[in-house]
């Protein structure tokens, strides 16, 4: 619904994928690297790490280029969603408000504990 070529979620401390969705209405070709998501996610925990290092937080990141959108944000308590989108005219705003939309109601999917 928000235009995403594709969407991944991510386990956020080891960074394994949980769950993914590519839009086949896009009419783009199956990616042949079938260790993309392994690729992603070593990528992803060494940025993590240079982050601790430096004495930084990691909340999320855009990368954006001529061809295509990514984002990469916190998502839950325990994961992390990646979204890629080529269309450019979806703007970033816009997914950034989906994302939150999209965190607050899986968030109240979570069982929470009492104190």
């Amino acid at each position: 619904m928000c235009g995403a070529d594709e969407i991944v979620l991510f386990e956020s401390t080891t960074f394994l994928v949980i769950a993914n969705s590519e839009d086949k209405r896009a009419g783009k070709v199956a990616h042949g690297d079938s260790h993309r998501f392994e690729k992603i996610s070593n990528i992803i925990k060494q940025f993590k790490l240079s982050c601790r290092k430096a004495q930084a937080t990691f909340d999320g990141m855009m990368v954006q280029n001529s061809l295509f959108t990514s984002f990469f944000n916190l998502f839950t308590a325990n994961t992390v969603i990646m979204i890629i989108v080529s269309d450019p005219a979806v703007e970033p705003e816009a997914i950034q408000l989906n994302i939150e939309g999209a965190r607050a109601h899986f968030e109240s999917l979570i069982p929470q504990t009492a104190s």
